[in-house]
C-alpha cells in the first residue's frame, strides 16, 4: 500500500505543478478545441479525491456525490491549498487495503446507479489513472494556450516505462 500511496502523491504533485504553471487568466481559459479550461479539469480531479477521502471513513465511496466546487475552477490558490491538504492527509494516515463499496452511475442514456465491491488499493489505482487522464487533457489545453508543462505530466505510468525502455524516452 505504501508504494501505491507514494504514486498517488506523485500524481497530486503533477497536478500541483500544472496549477502553478497555469495561474492567471489562462487557468480557466478554454482553447479552440476544448470547452473545458485547465481549472475545470483540476476541479474534476479534486472532486474525485475529496469523494475518495470522504468515503474511506464510511467504507462507501459515492462518486455521484462529488462536491463540484466551482471555485476550484477559477481560484488556483484554493486548488493548491486543497492539493497540499490532500497530500498531508495521505501522508498522515496509515491506510490498509480494506474492502469498500463504490456507488456510481453507469449509463449515459438513463439514470442507472450501481454499487460494487472494491478495495481501497483498487480505488487508489483508479484515482491515479483518472488523474493522469485529465492531466493529459489539461496539458493539451495548456499547450494550445502557449504554456509549457513538464513533459512527465499526464503520462501514464506504463507509457513512462515504455518511453524509458525505448529511444522515445
Amino acid at each position: 500500500m505504501k508504494q501505491l500511496l507514494e504514486a498517488t502523491i506523485e500524481t497530486l504533485e503533477q497536478l500541483k505543478s500544472l496549477v502553478i504553471a497555469c495561474q492567471g487568466e489562462s487557468y480557466n481559459q478554454a482553447c479552440e478545441h476544448s470547452l473545458s479550461g485547465i481549472g475545470r479539469h483540476v476541479r474534476h480531479i479534486l472532486d474525485h479525491f475529496i469523494t475518495l477521502r470522504e468515503g474511506i471513513e464510511s467504507r462507501k465511496i459515492d462518486y455521484n456525490k462529488r462536491s463540484r466546487d466551482s471555485r476550484l475552477e477559477v481560484e488556483p490558490t484554493l486548488a493548491l491549498e486543497l492539493i497540499d491538504d490532500l497530500i498531508h492527509w495521505m501522508t498522515a494516515n496509515n491506510f490498509e487495503n480494506e474492502s469498500v463499496f463504490v456507488e456510481t452511475e453507469v449509463s449515459v442514456s438513463q439514470t442507472q446507479n450501481m454499487v460494487v465491491a472494491s478495495s481501497l488499493s483498487r480505488e487508489f489505482c483508479y484515482i491515479i489513472n483518472h488523474t493522469v487522464h485529465h492531466l493529459a487533457y489539461a496539458k493539451l489545453v495548456a499547450g494550445q494556450l502557449g504554456i509549457d508543462i513538464d513533459k512527465q505530466v499526464g503520462i501514464a505510468p506504463s507509457t513512462a516505462t515504455y518511453l524509458r525502455q525505448t529511444a522515445y524516452g
